[in-house]
């Protein structure tokens, strides 16, 4: 037997559930799990924002498909992780948000950080839980990591008031569930993948949208196997992105727009019919086209738009059976459809090409993008984090494996650059990290830079320094004139001078109105 605060209780769920960092800003509140984390081994990194510490935990839990951890003080603390959180939600991450709070015998009576800390995050998260006594710690946290995890990933709240975690007992009181997970990869309903695979096989302009799901289902071998046997063109969006390597004869990008509005059947793999996707509606998507949809949360399916097929099942299976069900030969059906495409494609691509190789001065973002592209191989990992800059970047850069693009999702949340790049190095310290972020958003959490250099993360920020917020100050010039136009400028900053102060190496570029600090 040993004696445990209720500190180390944590620590030791969080070891056991794999978790090698977490991520916070300190407060009085957290402080004995601090104390657990040093005695189980857990690294802790401390950031300058709360609303950081959730991005970082985010990130990493991308990265490693298990969840990332933040621990954040009461009151305030879990205030400024909030927009983290929600961010989280978004893109499907299983971010554990472990809070801080007011000891039980004070609660309601005033004392310091004391709020409803559970309602608020109860609409953001996949569920949030107040710890009601020391002996449930590891009940409670390994609850809200199996509901992070199972089914469609997300994040979890979890709040412990302080006099639990300074309270001590016997181990043997508050045991450690094992084997609380249970992620079986589920197959597709057999009906239904027949009914699509003859869908497909009587198709004749067919598309498939890979997206975030096929990344979390670790479904990219078997989204390539599936390509090559059904001969299918794939576009990919979010965390999507790289699931096929760019150079893959299946894998399009720029011809997304013809190649939606004229397919005759659209399969949809783990991303939703949102704004990205015209909400599966015309004139995105054609009125006759037979929409099909594979995703782990049945809840998804039907969403915006009627489906011919939906399936609820592990991505990955479901293309393994889809493969099979095909009838042999299906690829040479979608020859000509594929040609269609793929010139498309290389007139697009070559529009692209020319605006980045342009000699205009001041240059335009797709010249810096295009810069920025020729220094990225298979091995970097690429995180972006702005408006116009990342819109450019992200048609620029060619991704050839998944994970290797970062960016904050469907949220359309600023300031997740410097901790994604964290979070990223941390777990990857042999592989170049490069942050490519707008001069708007590289403010809202810059300061981390100094995080970076104090735990001796080197990676490499590239600042596109266009002196404003461009992608709301472009439409609102448009709308309502230059004389008009207010909260959307931002001066020239040098930014390097900055990382300088911070304690990173820096280095200054401009050419006419854009410069980059690197």
């Amino acid at each position: 037997m040993a004696e445990l605060t209720g500190g180390e209780l944590v620590a030791r769920v969080l070891k056991q559930a794999g978790v090698g960092h977490v991520f916070t800003l300190c407060g009085g509140h957290i402080l004995p799990i601090y104390d657990g984390c040093l005695k189980e081994g857990i690294g802790i990194v401390d950031l300058r924002h709360e609303q950081a510490a959730a991005h970082a935990a985010d990130a990493y839990a991308r990265l490693t498909r298990n969840v990332g951890v933040a621990l954040v003080t009461a009151g305030p603390g879990v205030t400024d992780a909030v927009t983290g959180v929600a961010n989280a939600y978004a893109a499907r991450s299983p971010l554990l948000l472990i809070g801080g709070a007011a000891p039980l015998g004070l609660r309601g009576l005033g004392a310091l950080q004391d709020m409803e800390q559970v309602p608020l995050l109860r609409s953001i998260t996949k569920g949030a839980w107040s710890v009601p006594e020391t002996r449930q710690i590891p009940e409670v946290l390994t609850t809200a990591i199996r509901v992070a995890l199972s089914g469609r990933p997300g994040p979890v709240f979890v709040e412990i008031p302080v006099d639990l975690l300074l309270t001590t007992l016997e181990d043997r009181l508050a045991p450690i569930p094992s084997g609380y997970l249970h992620r079986a990869p589920v197959p597709g309903d057999v009906a239904a993948i027949e009914r699509l695979a003859q869908l497909l096989a009587g198709a004749v302009r067919p598309v498939v949208m890979a997206g975030s799901g096929v990344y979390w289902d670790d479904a990219a071998a078997a989204l390539a196997a599936f390509a090559d046997a059904s001969g299918v063109p794939v576009f990919m969006n979010g965390a999507g992105r790289g699931c096929l390597p760019a150079d893959h004869p299946l894998a399009f990008a720029q011809a997304r727009p013809i190649a939606l509005g004229q397919a005759d059947v659209v399969l949809v793999l783990g991303t939703p019919l949102d704004f990205r996707l015209g909400y599966g509606r015309p004139p995105t998507f054609a009125e006759d086209t037979r929409v099909c949809m594979v995703d782990c949360d049945a809840a998804e399916l039907g969403r915006n738009r009627r489906l011919d097929v939906g399936i609820a099942g592990h991505i990955g299976r479901v293309l393994e059976q889809l493969a099979w069900a095909l009838p042999r030969g299906a690829a040479a059906r979608f020859a000509d459809w594929r040609a269609r495409l793929t010139a498309a494609e290389r007139e697009a691509r070559a529009v692209l090409e020319a605006q980045g190789a342009s000699a205009d001065i001041p240059i335009s973002h797709y010249r810096w993008a295009a810069e920025i592209a020729r220094s990225v191989t298979p091995e970097t990992i690429v995180v972006g984090d702005g408006g116009d800059v990342i819109g450019c970047a992200a048609k620029m850069v060619a991704l050839h494996r998944p994970g290797q693009w970062l960016d904050p999702g469907p949220f359309g949340c600023l300031g997740v650059g410097p901790p994604f790049a964290i979070a990223a190095k941390l777990l990857h310290p042999d592989r170049r990290v490069l942050l490519v972020a707008g001069d708007g958003a590289f403010g809202l959490n810059g300061i981390d830079l100094e995080t970076a250099v104090r735990f001796r993360l080197p990676m490499t920020c590239i600042i596109g320094n266009d002196g404003g917020w461009g992608q709301i100050r472009n439409p609102q010039l448009s709308f309502f004139g230059e004389d008009r136009a207010v909260a959307t400028s931002l001066p020239t900053t040098r930014y390097d001078q900055m990382v300088e102060a911070l304690g990173g190496p820096a280095a200054y570029r401009r050419t006419g109105q854009v410069s980059m600090a690197i």
